[in-house]
């Protein structure tokens, strides 16, 4: 039977993926997977690569699937680097630095012709870094295997929201940045059961967003999340995940934005390959729920990947 200490180290070091990455008229914050487990030990170091690829081909009005009237179709692919400390006893930083590539195509029909031309539109760069602080108010034991902390942290503007294609300044869904600080309110619950070697964990994080120079105002989110874990070998893992956001309309120009917005469900399984201090993570994306206000596409399909390594300076 595997003991309680690896699965425990298992979830702080390995749990979970990508939180709801920002996409292409689905925009959100960008999180990565330390967004959704406990602190680290003091004086341990985690670093992680995260590469994920969405996938948007499928219109949603409010909950029903329709034939896009634009005829669009996108693509998002998110490239992280993630670095988390512990600090001191009870309390570790992380660290989120994105990259992102967003390409958007629209098919247009001349009807004189009967001849179609895929317009494509296509923006990339570094994302808005992310930085966070977690306090531990409950550490898991032996006796007692429940964990509880809470954080707190800001989205900086660091990306570009101004990248232009060909002259033409780019939509706001596809720019790297948001050009806007938002402040995260975090929490994670951590229950072990070591007797059948799972776990369970709950998260959330609330962002509150700032205004950017445009006076361009995304809508503030909840997303949350719900894991589950069962370690079956000395090496490998099975995580799965429920995960919700809820997402408020956009402001600008006096008004809120049609089109933006809305409530988005998604089931995440995940295979782990762990040995030693890496860890080696592949996850995709299950659709499960999508209500939008007024018309929007939605990622349908996602394959993710992560490289992980941890190291312990005590």
């Amino acid at each position: 039977m595997i003991s309680f200490s690896s699965v425990l180290v298992l979830l702080l070091l390995l749990l979970n993926n990508h939180i709801f990455s920002q996409a292409c008229c689905t925009v959100g914050t960008s999180i990565s997977n330390g967004g959704e487990r406990g602190i680290l030990p003091v004086k341990t170091l985690s670093t992680a690569v995260t590469f994920q690829h969405n996938v948007l081909n499928t219109a949603y009005q409010s909950s029903e699937v329709i034939d896009d009237p634009l005829n669009r179709t996108s693509t998002v692919s998110n490239f992280n680097i993630e670095i988390e400390y512990g600090l001191v006893k009870k309390v570790s930083l992380l660290f989120i630095l994105p990259y992102t590539n967003r390409t958007r195509e629209t098919t247009v029909t001349n009807i004189a012709t009967n001849t179609s031309e895929v317009i494509t539109f296509k923006g990339d760069g570094l994302g808005d870094i992310i930085i966070l602080g977690k306090y531990e108010l409950i550490t898991p034991s032996i006796l007692s295997p429940l964990g509880l902390a809470v954080g707190g942290g800001a989205k900086l503007p660091t990306g570009s929201f101004e990248e232009e294609n060909n002259g033409t300044r780019l939509s706001i869904d596809l720019q790297p940045g948001t050009g806007a600080a938002d402040l995260l309110l975090w929490g994670h619950f951590l229950y072990g059961l070591p007797s059948i070697s799972m776990s369970f964990n709950a998260n959330f994080l609330y962002r509150y967003a700032g205004v950017n120079l445009d006076s361009y105002r995304y809508g503030d989110e909840f997303l949350t999340s719900i894991n589950g874990s069962y370690v079956f070998t000395d090496f490998l893992a099975l995580n799965l995940q429920l995960r919700g956001r809820f997402a408020e309309k956009d402001y600008w120009n006096g008004r809120f934005l049609p089109s933006t917005g809305g409530t988005y469900i998604d089931l995440t399984p995940g295979l782990i390959y762990y040995e030693g201090s890496f860890a080696l993570r592949v996850f995709v994306l299950i659709p499960i729920y999508r209500n939008v206000q007024g018309i929007q596409l939605a990622v349908n399909n996602m394959l993710g990947t992560e490289i992980s390594y941890v190291f312990d300076f005590n």
